[in-house]
């Protein structure tokens, strides 16, 4: 179940990256077309920012399709530092969108343009799904550092019990060697020794 919700959990990152640029692109092209309507003399400094705020929304989302990629490839190999690498880019992701239109709120007052409430609707409804699947991920990332915890200390323990249950080993000097093989040789030579008539 949880490598069906990783799995689920990146397919709706796509998915709902898809739809943001498609929202994006058509804004963009309706606010150089607004743009192109407004006298050069009457768009401020700050009204010509508009288009990059929206230049640097499309780039982000655009980053995010290798991010999911790599959480494709990350959950395959059991690579949680992957995961969390993903939490940690879908977290700036959603923070950096919130902080573009809350800065870009009075450039779209410059150059006399609405924002469109499908935006805020769209970044409203997105977080909290961002969250819901994200735990998903981060669930998965502790379960895998927690079964390789189990499997350092289950080899330990093998590892500890194999070396009590084998005997100590010693080394016998030269001496001691000559010593046991002439007890040897005296109990093999022994039944002989003693010649009946």
């Amino acid at each position: 179940h949880s490598q069906m919700h990783w799995y689920l959990s990146a397919v709706y990152m796509i998915l709902v990256t898809n739809i943001y640029l498609i929202f994006e692109v058509g804004h963009l092209e309706r606010a150089m077309t607004d743009m192109a309507q407004i006298k050069p003399f009457n768009l401020t400094e700050v009204g010509k920012m508009l288009p990059y705020c929206y230049y640097t929304a499309i780039t982000l989302a655009v980053m995010t399709y290798p991010v999911c990629v790599f959480l494709i490839y990350s959950v395959q190999n059991r690579l949680y530092m992957g995961m969390f690498a993903y939490v940690a880019w879908i977290t700036f992701y959603d923070l950096a969108n919130c902080l573009i239109i809350a800065l870009a709120y009075p450039v779209f007052k410059e150059a006399w343009f609405s924002l469109s409430p499908l935006e805020w609707f769209g970044l409203a409804t997105r977080i909290p799904m961002d969250c819901f699947w994200l735990s998903f991920v981060v669930t998965y990332a502790l379960m895998i550092i927690e079964s390789k915890g189990q499997g350092r200390l289950l080899l330990r323990m093998r590892w500890s019990s194999r070396n009590v249950s084998e005997p100590p080993r010693f080394k016998l000097g030269s001496t001691a060697r000559k010593g046991v093989r002439r007890g040897i040789g005296a109990v093999h030579w022994a039944p002989f020794s003693r010649v009946s008539y």
